[in-house]
């Protein structure tokens, strides 16, 4: 049976989500802010839905959740107010994010960049985690927008989003954090510090492909997007709602936070299991301790062997693995993750991602291991450079 190991691109959606969706992909298709009695059934299970939502990240009742097509549309959309309503306007000047961020976030910090806009990089130290204390390097009372991502989506570093929060909170600065491979990963709770904006997106957490949200907390400010149907989010966001998808998301969301014992404990198991064995591999580089990573990741260069060449000899044993080296040149904008911790150079196109879930079983990572260990050998035998690397460090 196929291993699937790539759970930070998409997660399987859990069966009792799909269950959940069926209803209003046919006889319950009412828009639930119509105002007949037949859509009673949809208003019901939507406000149904975003208590959920709320719930699974501990926004206040005042706060608000704007249910958007996922992360890529809502840091768009920030960054988008940021520049029109902050930047352009005279009122701010800068941004701050990591040298980091997902691909969304940094496109988008390099379009602010292409008119001018001033676009300061925190760097990361070995273990790929921002140190809070270098935000205080850059950040004045005219930045606009600080936007650190909860969890790496490559090596799995989870930042430290409260410190953070906390010296925005000090400067009277907005801060943003996407935490679409944070919910359902590791605790997400927007009560702990002074998070202004969060994204997050379903297809990460087990839910629907296609849904996600923004959240705003109460008082702070932000521009529709999407206008028209003023009685839809608030007005915030034009457009018939995605019901099922919202439905869907809040099941998701629901479970998420029922199995995140499970994901912190029984997934962080079986991936340190996998993780023991990958460490018994020569010239094997692991990423950030297992203490400041979340749980179900591990992110590992192999010295000698491309990247590109391990995927697809995975793929022969029908095991799905990922790599940054795979995206097409330019596609990410941000540091190299070899670059970013100071590692050799000659690792940044061997660097492998492999993202668990509680989908997975102890018996797929013991394949897995085999896979890897077969495949490794059989590359490392066909390469012309690592025996020569073998001999220099020898």
């Amino acid at each position: 049976m196929p291993i699937y190991l790539d759970n930070n691109r998409l997660t399987r959606p859990d069966e009792q989500v799909v269950e959940a969706m069926k209803p209003f992909l046919g006889a319950n298709f009412h828009d639930p802010y119509a105002p007949y009695t037949q859509a009673n059934l949809s208003r019901r299970a939507f406000g149904d839905a975003m208590d959920k939502i709320y719930a699974g990240i501990h926004a206040a009742k005042d706060d608000e959740v704007i249910i958007t097509s996922g992360d890529a549309e809502s840091n768009n959309w920030l960054f988008n107010y940021i520049y029109t309503r902050q930047i352009l306007t005279g009122q701010r000047t800068s941004i701050i994010l990591s040298e980091r961020e997902s691909d969304t976030i940094t496109a988008a910090a390099a379009f602010l960049e292409s008119q001018g806009v001033k676009v300061f990089r925190l760097p990361v130290n070995s273990h790929g985690v921002v140190d809070a204390q270098d935000l205080l390097d850059y950040i004045t009372p005219r930045t606009a927008l600080v936007s650190v991502t909860m969890v790496d989506d490559e090596s799995g570093a989870v930042q430290p989003i409260e410190e953070l929060a906390e010296i925005c909170a000090q400067y009277e600065v907005p801060f943003h954090t996407d935490a679409t491979q944070a919910v359902g990963r590791i605790p997400v709770d927007v009560q702990r510090a002074p998070i202004t904006y969060l994204t997050f997106s379903a297809h990460t957490f087990h839910g629907p492909v296609g849904v996600g949200g923004l959240y705003i907390r109460q008082g702070a400010a932000i521009e529709p997007m999407l206008m028209g149907h003023p009685q839809t989010m608030h007005a915030r966001r034009a457009g018939t709602l995605n019901l099922p998808g919202v439905v869907g998301m809040g099941k998701a969301m629901e479970i998420a936070i029922d199995a995140l014992e499970f994901e912190m404990e029984d997934v962080r198991e079986m991936r340190d299991g996998l993780e023991e064995k990958i460490r018994t591999l020569p010239d094997v580089q692991i990423f950030t301790p297992t203490s400041l990573r979340a749980p179900h990741v591990v992110t590992f260069a192999v010295r000698g062997v491309a990247a590109a060449a391990l995927v697809l000899e995975l793929n022969r044993s029908a095991i799905a693995a990922a790599s940054s080296v795979l995206y097409p040149e330019g596609h990410w904008q941000r540091t190299p993750l070899t670059d970013a911790v100071g590692a050799d150079a000659d690792l940044r196109h061997s660097v492998i991602t492999l993202s668990l879930s509680r989908m997975n079983t102890e018996e797929e990572m013991d394949e897995v291991f085999a896979a890897l260990e077969e495949s490794i050998g059989l590359l490392r035998d066909e390469s012309p450079v690592y025996p020569q690397t073998a001999e220099v460090e020898a």
